[in-house]
């Protein structure tokens, strides 16, 4: 048991109480080493609060001592503030707490809340609180300007209102401790839901599919679900009040039965215009903007892949870009390889999740004006391939009612994995990225292995999409011979 409260015990206290007394009773158990994006978000913690340290209001003078990660402690509190100001004249302090995000959120007043219960149990005395974000309107422009990244937010007001409820639930978390909590699925996390980590411990063969993956469903439904020990989506009654979609998708799961509307998926094909181009964006987004023309937190393009058919039955052929990280300004290079791969024509571009890739071209069209009337054009001319899906048009069990490309993928072209990929999923590959083009740790091999691995893994994206619209296809042709027969 740790012996006294400390601001991050409380903060996982109000998240999951059971996570937190797993955390204060059996660390042990937290035996799960630290993930790639954990790694790397720390880093990025780690970055942001070397900068906000050259801020001016953070450099002492003789009116005001600037201290970092000074500790108070009292009996039962233990905090450790970002940046503590204290007058030298009055004596009184104002905290600054530091965050990666580009606003102030619930938990950030509750973070200042302990920080201040603390240190006025140990006789400090309090006067402001503050939390430093990110500007999300900054652009940057050569070297970062760390008076222009920064906004100082005064939340006193915010932090002062909770300092009551902040006292009352420290001594619950204190409290929380002296017994065991019981076991119930009914107290999942908010957060991690069934992926609690006190949940799987006590209750490990969970269904694979279970009413937490049931689309929308309210959480005063999945409670009530709960209540009556149901769990596994094939449980769900049938006279369960459910919308529309969300009966189809448990209907199907207790049938087994494979739902195609082959004749709308023919009416949306049909619409397509070739050439047709398959196109796929990696991005990287960091608080800190590493490159030209790039803001806090923007999902900056540094890769595409495109599979193009020029004509019905041509062969596919393929096109790319990859950012070595050598430009100062690296979408700049990508929007001008995209629209030379596309110089043939754009007849209907075909993405997953139209919202990502249009939002990126539309970024860039603001960022390029000269590539503005290009880009667009392609959104103009972009089709949504996960509609088929979202719509209900194509409903398969083991989609579990989503329509993400990683799950329909494996059950429509399942001799196309990315199991065997060096990088296999998006956040891995903004990662190593990074790493590759920013860190002077990689060596030459390892940088060259990243980038081959990134060029794998774009490529099967858009491979993946034109292997999917091959198997609707065959369902048109499939229609078409049966009608025939008929």
């Amino acid at each position: 048991m740790k012996d006294r409260l400390t601001k991050t015990g409380y903060l996982r206290y109000l998240k999951c109480p059971p996570e937190y007394w797993m955390w204060a009773k059996e660390p042990l158990l937290e035996t799960h080493p630290l993930t790639l994006e954990a790694e790397h978000l720390r880093q990025q913690g780690y970055e942001v609060q070397r900068l906000a340290r050259r801020l001016a209001v953070f450099q002492s003078t003789a009116e005001m001592a600037v201290d970092f990660e000074r500790t108070f402690q009292t009996v039962e509190f233990l905090a450790r503030a970002d940046i503590v100001v204290t007058d030298q004249t009055t004596g009184s302090i104002d905290f600054y707490e530091v965050k990666s995000t580009s606003a102030v959120k619930e938990e950030h007043y509750d973070d200042l809340a302990f920080q201040k219960l603390t240190a006025l149990r140990a006789g400090a005395t309090v006067v402001r609180s503050f939390v430093l974000t990110m500007n999300a309107d900054y652009v940057r422009h050569g070297e970062i300007d760390p008076e222009k990244l920064f906004v100082i937010h005064d939340v006193t007001e915010n932090v002062d209102a909770r300092l009551e409820i902040t006292e009352q639930y420290a001594h619950l978390a204190i409290r929380y401790l002296d017994g065991v909590p019981v076991p119930s699925l009914l107290d999942y996390c908010k957060e991690n839901k069934l992926d609690c980590e006190f949940l799987k411990q006590h209750f490990p063969d969970l269904p694979d599919y279970t009413i937490f993956d049931i689309s929308y469903l309210k959480t005063d439904k999945r409670r009530d679900l709960l209540s009556q020990g149901i769990v596994a989506v094939i449980d769900v009654p049938d006279d369960f009040p459910l919308s529309d979609k969300q009966r189809i998708q448990v209907e199907a799961a207790k049938s087994g039965v494979i739902t195609i509307d082959v004749n709308e998926i023919e009416k949306r094909m049909d619409q397509w215009q070739y050439p047709l181009h398959f196109l796929d964006y990696e991005t990287f987004a960091y608080a800190i903007p590493q490159f030209d023309g790039i803001k806090p937190y923007q999902q900056m393009c540094f890769q595409f892949s495109l599979h193009t058919i020029d004509a019905p039955g041509a062969a596919t052929r393929h096109s790319w870009y990859l950012s070595r990280g050598d430009d100062p300004t690296p979408p700049r290079l990508l929007v001008e390889a995209l629209r030379e791969s596309m110089s043939g024509g754009i007849g209907t571009v075909l993405v997953w999740y139209e919202a990502f890739e249009k939002g990126r071209n539309s970024e860039m069209a603001e960022m390029f004006p000269e590539h503005a009337e290009f880009l667009n054009e392609v959104n103009a001319k972009t089709y949504d391939l996960m509609k088929i899906f979202s719509d209900r048009l194509y409903i398969h069990p083991e989609f579990k009612g989503r329509s993400s490309i990683k799950k329909v993928l494996p059950v429509l072209v399942p001799e196309l994995s990315y199991d065997n990929l060096g990088i296999g999923e998006g956040m891995t590959a903004t990662i190593k990225w990074f790493r590759a083009v920013k860190w002077d740790s990689p060596d030459d091999a390892e940088r060259e292995q990243i980038f081959t691995d990134l060029d794998a893994y774009c490529f099967q994206d858009t491979l993946a999409m034109v292997k999917i619209v091959e198997r609707l296809r065959a369902l048109e042709a499939a229609s078409e011979t049966a009608a025939v027969q008929s």
